[in-house]
C-alpha cells in the first residue's frame, strides 16, 4: 500500500472566521529523512495547541521526552503536544533513512485525549502497520494526495475519525475468546433467562465453586455474573415491549424476575427510561432493540 503514495507534506488551512470545531488536521505527509540537521524541538516551534503522531515505516529516530531518550524505530509511533518538552530528529549515529507518516492535529479535544493517553500510555506507542489507526492513517494521507480532503468540514471529521480509532485501539482491548467456563456460563444464562437465576445455579452447571465463579467471570467479562445477567434480560424486556403486546408485569416474568417493581427499576437504570415510557417510545427515539458492550 506505501508504494501509491509520493514523499510528501500537506497542509491544511482552512478559511472559516470564527473556527468552528474543537480538532482539525493541521498537516500530514510521508517523508524519508537521512539529514542529523532533521530536528524538532518541542519549546520553540511556532505553532502552538497541536499534537504530533509521527509512525515510522523503515530505519529508526529518537525522541527525547522529559529528559528520556527513545529510539523509534519500526512499527513504533510518538505522540506528542506542541508545546511540550521534547525534541524528535534523525540520529547521528544513524546509517539507515527514517521513513515515517505523520499527522499533525489541532484543536483542544485533540489535546484533552493526547493528555489521556500521554499519562496512560507514555510519548511512545507500539502499533502494527495492520492496525486500525496506521490503516486509517494510510487513508487519510490517499485521500488527501486525492483532493478529497478539501473543507474544514470534512477535516474535522477525518481528525476525529483518526482520534476516535486511535482511542479505541489503545483502550479498548480486543474482544478475546471467553475461557469455556465463563462461555459456558452465558450460554446458560441466554438460554435460562426466563427462570429465576442465582449464582449458586450457574455455578453447578458449570463445576465450579460460587466464588471462583465469581472471580473467573468478573476477570474475562468485566463485570459480575448478576450484572452481566441483568443485562442479558433488560436487552429482552426491551425487546418484549417494543414487538409485543405483554403487560409490564408479563414481560418481568418473561425475563425471570418476578417482582415488577423491582423489574421497573432496573429496566428504567439500566436503559435509561421507564419501561411504560420505552413501550411509548418516548424520549428514547423510536429504539427497538438495546446495545452494549457485551453481546
Amino acid at each position: 500500500m506505501i508504494d501509491q503514495f509520493s514523499k510528501a507534506s500537506y497542509g491544511f488551512r482552512f478559511q472559516e472566521n470564527p473556527y468552528p470545531f474543537q480538532v482539525n488536521i493541521w498537516n500530514i505527509g510521508w517523508e524519508v529523512v537521512n539529514d542529523p540537521n532533521y530536528y524538532w524541538n518541542g519549546k520553540t516551534r511556532m505553532e502552538k495547541e497541536k499534537i504530533v503522531f509521527q509512525y515510522t515505516l523503515a530505519g529508526q529516530g529518537e525522541l527525547t521526552y522529559d529528559d528520556r531518550v527513545f529510539q523509534i524505530g519500526e512499527r513504533q509511533a510518538f505522540f506528542v503536544a506542541i508545546p511540550s518538552d521534547h525534541q524528535y530528529y534523525y540520529p547521528k549515529e544513524a546509517t539507515a533513512d527514517w521513513e515515517f507518516i505523520y499527522i499533525t492535529l489541532e484543536g483542544q479535544e485533540a489535546l484533552n485525549i493526547h493528555r489521556h493517553l500521554l499519562e496512560k500510555y507514555g510519548p511512545v506507542l507500539s502499533i502494527e502497520q495492520e492496525a486500525a489507526p496506521i490503516r486509517l492513517l494510510l487513508r487519510l494521507l490517499s485521500e488527501t494526495q486525492a483532493g478529497d480532503i478539501n473543507h474544514s468540514y470534512i477535516g474535522s471529521q477525518r481528525a476525529y475519525e483518526f482520534l476516535m480509532t486511535l482511542f479505541h485501539f489503545l483502550d479498548v482491548p480486543a474482544r478475546k475468546k471467553v475461557k469455556q467456563p465463563i462461555a459456558q456460563a452465558i450460554t446458560i444464562m441466554k438460554e435460562n433467562l426466563e427462570q429465576p437465576m442465582d449464582l449458586s445455579f450457574i455455578a453447578r452447571h458449570i463445576g465450579l465453586s460460587k466464588y471462583y465463579f465469581i472471580k473467573q467471570f468478573k476477570e474475562e467479562m468485566q463485570i459480575t455474573p448478576m450484572q452481566y445477567l441483568s443485562i442479558l434480560r433488560m436487552k429482552k424486556a426491551a425487546y418484549l415491549l417494543s414487538k409485543t403486546d405483554l403487560t409490564v408485569a408479563e414481560v418481568a416474568h418473561q425475563v425471570g424476575i418476578d417482582d415488577a417493581n423491582y423489574f421497573t427499576k432496573l429496566f428504567k437504570k439500566t436503559v435509561g427510561v421507564s419501561a411504560s415510557k420505552f413501550r411509548k417510545n418516548e424520549d428514547v427515539h423510536l429504539i427497538n432493540y438495546v446495545i452494549t458492550e457485551w453481546e
